[in-house]
């Protein structure tokens, strides 16, 4: 499984994550703790900023962002693991998501439901993702976090040749 093979290069390279979370609602954090060795010797935290208003008051993402953008979009999700950095000093990555998981929000015909930002702030450069994808809520949380786990792999590979 994928999501094992992060957690395992994650601890074999002594490097320390935290998320920031919106649509993800804190479930990237705890699939990233459950396997062997992999909780306190990866996972340094996380934050769960579903309302804007953490966004704002918590991460310090400007009002003026969100209103231009909406919470749901790619320089919202930057700032976020900007911001993540600043939270979690100690982390050597810092994963922030936003999306939309399910009916409401910020959708529209260019930004519909199943649409997912991420950001991954690492080595002081941020990565860039945007997904769209299918399924029930939980089967797009599972996508989302193996996606995620891709992308940790991908980028930890290319900085380790």
């Amino acid at each position: 499984m994928v999501l094992k093979q992060c957690c395992d290069l994650l601890e074999s390279l002594g490097l320390k994550i935290a998320f920031i979370e919106s649509a993800s609602s804190g479930y990237l954090s705890s699939q990233f703790s459950i396997y062997k060795n992999s909780g306190a010797d990866i996972l340094l935290g996380g934050l769960v900023s579903y309302d804007p208003s953490i966004k704002i008051s918590i991460l310090h993402i400007e009002t003026q962002l969100i209103e231009a953008f909406s919470a749901e979009s790619a320089q919202v999700t930057q700032q976020m693991a900007i911001q993540g950095k600043v939270l979690f000093e100690q982390a050597d990555i810092v994963v922030s998501c936003t999306g939309l998981l399910k009916s409401g929000g910020s959708a529209t015909p260019t930004k519909p439901e199943g649409t997912f930002f991420i950001c991954i702030y690492f080595n002081n450069q941020l990565f860039n993702f945007k997904y769209l994808i299918e399924g029930t809520p939980l089967e797009r949380l599972n996508i989302l976090t193996e996606n995620v786990a891709i992308e940790l792999l991908t980028i930890l590979h290319c900085k380790s040749i």
